[in-house]
């Protein structure tokens, strides 16, 4: 089942529940699986947020895999990161945060968090997607 407005939706204001139980008014992007954003809400007036949070989630949705594993993987070749910020279109941001969402076995999107740490951006990601998708926190 594709990923519509209606389910980013509740994923975008449970991030931002999590967020502002850590003290964060955190930005949040929900992604399809292909990477197209389906809804971007800001925390914040920064003008960078929504950027930001969108590559997360598009890094998530292209890979698969949170934004935090795909940089440890990378650590040993710098190049190759940095090279998918011309590849992937519309960018992607090379910070934890990112979150594929796992319904049913299946990858239907990701979600993007910015507004904290990159802890506590992974953290608030890490625990929508567990909340109501069911992933393993």
């Amino acid at each position: 089942m594709p990923l519509d407005f209606d389910r980013a939706l509740t994923y975008v204001l449970r991030a931002r529940e999590i967020g502002a139980e850590l003290g964060l008014r955190v930005t949040v992007a929900v992604h399809d699986a292909a990477g197209h954003p389906v809804l971007v809400a800001r925390g914040s007036n920064r003008w960078h947020g929504p950027y930001m949070a969108m590559g997360k989630a598009r890094l998530a949705a292209a890979f698969q895999k949170p934004t935090s594993v795909l940089l440890e993987n990378w650590q040993d070749r710098p190049l190759f990161p940095l090279s998918l910020t011309e590849v992937l279109p519309g960018g992607v941001t090379l910070n934890p945060g990112g979150y594929p969402i796992v319904e049913n076995g299946e990858v239907v999107g990701a979600i993007g968090v910015g507004g904290g740490s990159p802890d506590q951006d992974e953290l608030v990601a890490r625990r929508t997607v567990a909340d109501l998708a069911g992933a393993p926190t």
